[in-house]
This record gives C-alpha cells, structure tokens and sequence, in this order.
C-alpha cells in the first residue's frame, strides 16, 4: 500500500507541472501553421481572444505601433495587435521564408534559391522597398529562421546546423547539430558567454552549442506532452525558454501534444498549454506577451531576451 501511495503522488506531482497555471495574465501571440493563422490568446480573459487567417510563413515579431509582423511566403503582413486587422501588406517577394524588422529599421527578407541567386538568400529593404544588401551563401540548400545578433551579425538555421554571417556575408562561426539525419533546425539565438540555444525541430529538443560550435547539452519534454517537432521560441524575462511543439502539416492536429511548453534553461518543463482543438491545429511560432510593450519594435538583446528598440535607426 505503502509503494502504490508512493507512485500515485508522483503521478500527481507530475500533472500538476504540466497543469501548472501561472498568477498572473499571461497573453500570447501565436501562429498556427496547420490553419495558416495568427491568433491573440489570453488565458485569463477569453473575450479578448482574436483569430486571423493569414497566407502560409513561418516567423512573427513585434514591430511597434501595435504591430505585428507576420511573414507570408511573399512578403509579410503588418496586423493590429488589438485585434489582427491588416494594416499592412508586402507581396512583391514571391518564395520568401520569413521576414523581419532590423534594428536599423528596414526588413530582412529570407530565401532559397532565390531572387535569381542560388542557395540561401538574405535581402534587405528599406521602408519603401528598395534593395539595400543581398547576402548569399550558395552552399547551403536549406534555411529557417534568421535572427539578428546583439552584434549586429546574423544567425541562420540551415536543417542539420546552425552559421553565423557578418554583415558582409562573411560566415564567422557554424555548428552542427545532434540527432537525427532529419532534423530540420528552426531558430537560433545567442545567449551570454557566446552560448547558443536552437530549436532543433524534429530532433525534438533544445540543443545549447558553446562558442566553439560543439553541442554541450540537449533536453526535451516528457512523452505526456508528445515532443513531436520543436519550432519557434523565445527566451522569457525569467530566462526560461517558451516554444512552440509543432505537430504535423494541416487542419486536424488540434488533438495532438501540448503545443506551448516552458524550459528552465536547465532543461526542466515548468509549465505547458493544452490547445483547444476545435481552435488550433499546430502551432509554430509564439510571443509572450507579458511584460512586452506592443508600442516598440523588439529585437533580442545579448541574453537572448526580446529587447524594445527605442527608435529605429534611419537608414542611410
């Protein structure tokens, strides 16, 4: 008797941490892949709750004004924060993965074989669409997500590894990823002490690489929460990491998994979300809101954590 208590408390210790309910509103932005849409959530206010379909992309960002960006497979969006009307629409980049709002102001746009340039293709547009920069690197065949170091350098996620280019388009640093031969890396960000964190998709964890590119720790949620691909992320203001679990392509995944799951930098799940599957599919990209200003434009600092940009630089 005295075992079977024992076990049935560390089941119930257990579900309470995937249960666990934070005090406090916390308020997301999340991006649906299986349904093509971006919705606002607020867990403890569901009459604010809005739900937008938008073209196929992968990646959004605040970008001020009460905005946020949401990148289509041409171009990008701009919506209302408040209640995800279109303000804004780009779509003169037919091909494009993803889109984002420099710290200077002007948009890098991401491609494959692209923009009459083979391999991976990053240009940068100011305000008014005119081309300022193209980066290439023809060697790879693949890219996800970029993000725009403290540096001012770039990282990419090209499937099995994770690179970083200067300005010029020179690779400055590269690393390859554990696991799987399909892995298929989706964001990388850079962490103090030259440390990067990657969501590693369908390797299905959290993979920190040191400075000289070799992985020196992995972690992923328990089987309760199905891991099935780990997508877009953010590193929060308590320093834990908030991803999203993709689970498959198309409308009928809503069942599946717990699709927003919270790490301590340690690796520990400290919290995760059950969808409601008659209004999600599978998510892929996130935003805490809590504790975040829709009014600036934010760009991760030097911890990896998003940081508001006063003013934009104006480009030259």
């Amino acid at each position: 008797m005295k075992k079977l208590l024992t076990c049935l408390i560390g089941i119930i210790a257990c579900s309470s941490v995937l249960a666990q309910k934070y005090s406090g509103n916390r308020k997301f932005l999340l991006r649906d892949e299986g349904l093509s849409q971006v919705s606002f959530v607020n867990l403890d206010d569901s009459t604010a709750n809005w739900f937008i379909k938008v073209p196929a992309g992968r990646d959004l960002q605040l970008v001020g004004n009460r905005t946020v960006l949401v990148s289509t497979g041409t171009g990008y969006q701009e919506l209302d924060v408040r209640s995800g009307r279109m303000l804004k629409e780009v779509s003169d980049y037919a091909g494009s993965v993803m889109a984002r709002r420099l710290k200077n102001g002007n948009t890098l746009l991401v491609g494959l074989n692209w923009e009459g340039k083979k391999g991976v293709v990053l240009l940068e547009v100011d305000a008014d669409g005119t081309n300022r920069k193209v980066l290439n690197f023809p060697e790879h065949n693949y890219v996800r997500l970029v993000r725009e170091t403290a540096k001012g350098t770039f990282l990419i996620t090209a499937n099995t590894m994770v690179f970083e280019s200067d300005r010029d388009g020179k690779v400055i640093w590269k690393a390859n990823l554990t696991g799987p031969k399909k892995i298929n890396s989706w964001q990388a960000l850079r962490l103090r002490r030259n440390k990067t964190v990657v969501s590693s998709g369908y390797a299905v964890n959290f993979q920190i690489l040191d400075k000289n590119g070799a992985v020196s720790k992995t972690f992923t949620g328990p089987k309760e929460v199905n891991p099935h691909f780990f997508a877009g992320f953010q590193v929060l203001k308590n320093g834990n990491y908030l991803v999203t679990n993709w689970q498959g392509h198309g409308p009928d995944f809503g069942h599946s998994g717990s699709q927003l799951l919270e790490f301590t930098p340690q690796g520990k799940l400290v919290w995760s979300w059950k969808q409601d599957p008659a209004k999600f599919s599978s998510l892929q990209g996130v935003i805490a809101l809590d504790g975040l200003n829709p009014e600036y434009l934010y760009i991760e600092g030097k911890d990896g954590k998003l940081k508001k940009q006063k003013t934009a630089k104006k480009s030259k």
